[in-house]
C-alpha cells in the first residue's frame, strides 16, 4: 500500500490551485493576489488587472497605484508607467490602456493598494 505525506498532498493542492492563475497571466507571479495580462489594442496595449484571493475581503482593492518597468536595457522600449491610479475591486477585472508597441520584453508590475501591501507580478509585452 502506497502512502503520501501531508506535505506532498499540500504541495499537489497548491499546484492545482495555482494552475488557473498561471493560465490567465501567461507569465510567473511573485504574489498570487494580483494577476496581470497585456493584450494588443489599437495604438497601444490593454493591461487587465485582476485582484483575486480565496477571501474577497482580503483581496487587494480600492484606489491603488500601478507601476510597470521593463527588465534589462530600457533603450528602444516604451516608457515605464509609474504610480498610475487605478480602482481595483476583488474578482472584477480593471483595465488600463497605454500607448505602446510589443517588444517581447518582461515587465515588472507592482500594484499598491491601501488595504494590503504591494503586490508584484510580471507580464511579457
Amino acid at each position: 500500500m502506497a502512502t503520501t505525506s501531508i506535505l506532498a498532498q499540500l504541495s499537489a493542492t497548491a499546484a492545482a490551485l495555482a494552475a488557473p492563475a498561471m493560465l490567465f497571466l501567461g507569465a510567473g507571479t511573485a504574489q498570487a493576489d494580483i494577476l496581470a495580462r497585456a493584450t494588443a489594442a489599437p495604438g497601444g496595449v490593454d493591461v487587465l488587472i485582476l485582484s483575486d484571493d480565496d477571501d474577497p475581503a482580503n483581496a487587494p482593492s480600492g484606489w491603488c497605484t500601478y507601476t510597470s518597468t521593463v527588465r534589462g536595457n530600457p533603450i528602444g522600449k516604451p516608457l515605464p508607467a509609474i504610480n498610475v491610479p487605478i480602482y481595483v475591486q476583488a474578482r472584477v477585472p480593471s483595465r488600463l490602456w497605454f500607448p505602446s508597441f510589443p517588444t517581447g520584453s518582461t515587465w515588472d508590475v507592482k500594484v499598491n493598494c491601501p488595504n494590503v501591501g504591494p503586490q508584484f507580478t510580471t507580464v511579457v509585452w
